[in-house]
């Protein structure tokens, strides 16, 4: 028998490792393959039909702000003068400021369905009450209910949406809910307008009930709780500690009231001035209005690239900054298209400001599982931020005239940011260092 042919144990063995090394790579390609089509199939699954659905929730309610603007000058008629108007107007802010943070931490340990839902069920009804409101007592809690209905909707729509997208993609939730929030807070004096003129004041009131009542069926049936993560059992106060010892969350909420500041004393003076160069009443409406809608546009269309930025905070506080300097402008202006252009510049700068600055606190709040909480303090920023930037610009306006006001508020707004840009770059290289 000749052995010489015979195929050696070393040649056997290096026969078995090669047919072992190509099934692992088939297994791997398997693994691999399998890995994307998951990876795809999570993609097809991302809940953007929960977001929208908060985004629409966040548009009825936020309406309620602005829409009871074009109804001032009748209300002031049915309670005797113009003294009580501006409580009137901002009862609505008052009652927010109380009942936001409440709401917000009693849906971290209840759940958020129950709030949106019974919120808009109040806030349909009182929408139905200022028809029957005759003075000023009635009128005023009228205002304050409503507030207090949206304090259970907003903050709390956008805890659930944040609940509800992946962690990382904060942006894309933060973007869709902002343009919403703008776009409900620009909106609401034109359409209350638009159907007390051509249908009359019940109208419109009823109108805002009855799509606060669909947002609500809507709610009640689509809405699915979000899955309940264990978290330790903290008093009030020590969750309050928690949320701002951070200071993401202290930036965070600084730089939102600045802007909501800035956006408010837009929205409050910008009609005054633009009167002043000669707009009549359609024109103002209509600059509002793109102001509005320019500002909501580019949030929406920043939900696709906000999640792939590193450094959320400083690209938020670059584009509060850019905004800031048109305003200064102003008052250099010599010509009401100038003046326009530079309320569109400056309001589509500091929109892009919003969705990087929400999406960086959403993920502090999903890291400490306090979404409702930390979403509703920021809630409360945008409340002192729309009460005191109008007030302030109104006492300024008053001794130095309105012109040089909007110059005051660019350089302020300017410096403002600039030194909590500066504080956030010193913190960011202290970590470094460490």
């Amino acid at each position: 028998m000749n052995f010489s042919k015979t195929p050696q144990i070393s040649e056997f063995s290096e026969i078995f490792q090669t047919k072992i090394l190509k099934l692992k790579k088939t297994q791997e390609f398997y693994i691999t393959s399998k890995a994307m089509k998951s990876s795809k199939s999570d993609v097809i699954k991302f809940p953007k039909a929960d977001v929208i659905h908060s985004a629409l929730v966040i548009f009825t309610a936020i309406l309620g702000i602005g829409f009871i603007i074009p109804f001032l000058p009748d209300f002031s008629k049915r309670i005797g003068g113009e003294k009580f108007v501006g409580l009137i107007f901002s009862g609505f802010a008052i009652s927010r400021l109380i009942a936001v943070p409440a709401f917000a931490f009693l849906s971290d340990r209840y759940g958020r369905k129950v709030f949106i839902v019974l919120g808009l069920l109040v806030y349909s009804i009182t929408s139905f009450l200022y028809v029957h409101a005759e003075n000023f007592i009635s009128l005023f809690l009228v205002r304050l209910i409503h507030g207090a209905a949206s304090s259970m909707i907003i903050p709390i729509s956008f805890a659930y949406a944040m609940d509800k997208v992946p962690y990382g993609k904060e942006g894309f939730a933060a973007a869709i809910l902002g343009g919403s929030l703008l776009l409900g807070f620009g909106l609401g004096p034109s359409i209350g307008g638009a159907l007390a003129k051509f249908y009359g004041e019940n109208v419109a009131f009823y109108s805002m009930g009855a799509a606060g009542i669909i947002a609500m069926m809507i709610s009640l049936f689509l809405m699915k709780e979000p899955e309940k993560k264990k978290r330790a059992s903290q008093p009030v106060i020590d969750e309050i500690k928690d949320i701002i010892s951070s200071h993401i969350f202290i930036l965070s909420f600084l730089i939102w009231f600045i802007v909501m500041w800035q956006r408010g004393s837009i929205i409050s003076y910008s009609p005054l001035l633009l009167e002043n160069e000669g707009f009549d009443k359609v024109k103002i409406g209509s600059t509002l209005t793109a102001y509005a809608i320019i500002s909501s546009v580019l949030q929406y269309s920043s939900a696709r690239f906000v999640d792939k930025a590193k450094d959320k905070l400083s690209l938020s506080l670059i584009f509060c900054i850019s905004s800031a300097v048109p305003l200064a402008i102003i008052y250099y202006a010599n010509s009401p298209l100038i003046i326009f252009f530079v309320f569109m510049l400056s309001g589509a700068l500091s929109a892009f400001s919003y969705p990087f600055l929400i999406a960086e606190i959403g993920k502090e709040a999903k890291r400490k599982n306090k979404v409702g909480g930390t979403i509703g303090f920021m809630d409360w920023a945008f409340s002192l931020g729309n009460i005191l930037g109008p007030t302030s610009m109104g006492f300024i306006a008053n001794k130095v005239g309105l012109k040089l006001s909007f110059l005051i508020l660019g350089i302020t707004q300017f410096l403002a940011f600039t030194l909590i840009l500066t504080i956030l770059k010193s913190k960011i290289q202290r970590n470094q260092e460490e």
